[in-house]
C-alpha cells in the first residue's frame, strides 16, 4: 500500500515524463503479455488506433526474444510529447501516440483495469525508486531531460500474494472423522494465519527475500535459524497444502494400490508395517508436529519420521509422499487428546492414497508432477511454486495469469 501511495504521488506529480520498467519472472507470450497491456490502457483513451499500435510494439518486442521469459526487461518512457516509447531489454521498439496520459492513469485508477495488469502490478508493485535510485532506466535512455521521472515497478509483472488456498472437498466431506467445525477452524483460522504472517514478513522483507522460492525457504538450514519466524510460517504454508491434497472427502483410505503398495511391502514388509510406524511415531512424538512418509533418493526407499514444528523433510533432502498434521489445531475439537483415535480414522477413511502414488512416481522419476503442491508467487517469483509436468505447467501458467478468477 505505501508503495501504490508514493507511486501514485509521483505520477500525478510528473505524469508526461515517466518510466515504466517491468521486470518479468514468468515465460509468456508475446500476444499474451501485449493483450493485458492493452486491456488496461484501452478504456482511458479514444484513440483505439495507437492502443494497436502499443499492442503491436509490444508483440514485436517480445516476439523478437520468442517470449517474454525471467529477467525479461520492458520500459515503457511516457514522454513530454505525449506518446509512449516501448523497449524491450533496453532494445527501443519503437512509440505509440498520444498514449502517455492513459497508460499512466491505469496506475490511478482501479476501475476497468486488466485483472491480470492490475493484481499483478497496481495491487502488488512492491517497490517505487526514485531517479537517483534508478540506473536501468538512465542508462538505457541517457538522452532524457534532467526532469525525468523514472519509476521502477521492482519485481515482476505477474506478482501474486500468497492467497488461502481453495480445499480439495466441502468443508463437511471429511465427517465424521473431521468434523466441519475443525476443518473450518483449521483452514479459515490457522492456515490463513500462517499465510497472512509470510505475506507481511516477505513484503517488509526487502529483495532479500523477494527472490525466494517457497521450496527454497523450506529447503534452508540457514534461514531457519537466521529467520525462523519466516521459516516456520513459510513452511507451515507449505505443509497444509499439502496436507489437504493427502485426504479425499470420497473414496479415502484402506490400502494402497500399484507402485506404492509395491514400494511399501520392499522397505516396510507390508502395509501393517508401515501404517504401525506412523502410529507410532506419531502418538510418541512430543508437543506438535508432523508425521511423514518420505522417500529418501540417495538411499532408494521410503522412510518415517515426525518432525516437531513446521519441520518438512524437504530439509534433509527427503521427498514428500504423505503426511499427517499432528497439531493439535487438527484434532483436539474432535478426539481432545485420543491421538489414537484420529489417526486410525485417517487412515481407514481419509488417506488419499492415489495422490501419495502420484507423489511417488514423481519422486522415483516415473510419472507426471502431482498438480498443485505447492502454487503461490511473491513479487513474481514462486513462493508456493505449482509443481506440474513440463507442458501442463505452460498451459496452467498463462490460465493463471491472464483469467480473472
Amino acid at each position: 500500500k505505501n508503495a501504490l501511495t508514493t507511486l501514485r504521488k509521483s505520477l500525478k506529480s510528473s505524469k508526461a515524463t515517466t518510466s515504466f520498467v517491468l521486470k518479468m519472472n514468468f515465460k509468456v507470450g508475446a500476444e499474451k503479455m501485449a493483450d493485458a497491456i492493452a486491456e488496461s490502457v484501452d478504456p482511458r483513451t479514444s484513440d483505439k488506433g495507437a492502443v494497436d499500435s502499443l499492442k503491436k510494439l509490444i508483440i514485436d518486442g517480445v516476439a523478437a526474444k520468442g517470449a517474454a521469459t525471467p529477467g525479461t526487461i520492458l520500459q515503457f518512457d511516457c514522454l513530454s510529447d505525449k506518446s509512449v516509447r516501448v523497449s524491450v531489454d533496453g532494445k527501443a521498439v519503437g512509440s505509440a501516440s498520444g498514449l502517455s496520459e492513459a497508460f499512466c492513469e491505469v496506475f490511478l485508477d482501479d476501475n476497468g483495469v486488466s485483472p491480470a495488469f492490475r493484481e499483478s502490478v497496481v495491487e502488488n508493485c512492491c517497490g517505487v525508486a526514485t531517479s537517483s535510485t534508478s540506473s536501468s532506466s538512465s542508462a538505457t535512455h541517457s538522452s532524457s531531460s534532467s526532469s525525468h521521472n523514472p519509476i521502477h515497478i521492482i519485481g515482476s509483472l505477474f506478482y501474486h500474494k500468497l492467497k488461502l488456498p481453495k480445499l480439495p472437498y466441502k468443508y463437511n466431506a471429511l465427517q465424521p472423522i473431521i468434523s466441519e467445525k475443525t476443518l473450518r477452524a483449521h483452514h479459515l483460522k490457522h492456515n490463513a494465519k500462517y499465510i497472512e504472517t509470510v505475506n507481511h514478513i516477505v513484503g517488509e522483507g526487502g529483495a532479500s527475500l523477494k527472490h525466494l522460492s517457497m521450496e527454497q525457504i523450506v529447503k534452508s538450514k540457514t534461514l531457519k535459524e537466521s529467520n525462523p519466524v519466516l521459516y516456520n510460517n513459510a513452511a507451515q504454508c507449505w505443509n497444509h497444502l499439502f496436507f489437504w491434497r493427502c485426504m479425499s472427502g470420497s473414496g479415502g483410505g484402506g490400502e494402497p494400490k500399484g507402485l506404492l503398495a509395491k514400494t511399501i511391502r520392499r522397505d516396510f514388509g507390508s502395509f501393517d508395517n508401515l501404517r504401525k510406524e506412523m502410529e507410532s511415531s506419531s502418538i510418541r512424538a512430543f508437543g506438535s508436529g508432523w508425521t511423514w512418509l518420505g522417500y529418501d533418493k540417495k538411499q532408494n526407499k521410503l522412510v518415517v519420521s515426525t518432525m516437531t514444528g513446521a519441520g518438512n523433510p524437504l530439509i534433509e533432502g527427503i521427498i514428500p509422499i504423505l503426511v499427517i498434521d499432528m497439531w493439535e489445531h487438527a484434532y483436539y475439537l474432535d478426539y481432545q487428546d485420543n491421538r489414537k483415535e484420529y489417526i486410525n480414522g485417517f487412515f481407514d477413511r481419509l488417506v488419499n492414497w492415489k495422490y501419495a502414488q502420484q507423489n511417488l512416481k514423481h519422486a522415483m522419476g516415473k510419472g507426471i508432477v502431482p498438480e498443485t503442491i505447492h502454487h503461490v508467487s511473491h513479487h513474481g517469483l514462486p513462493l508456493v511454486a505449482a509443481l506440474y509436468s513440463a507442458n501442463m505447467a505452460k498451459k496452467t501458467a498463462v490460465h493463471m495469469l491472464f483469467q480473472q478468477s
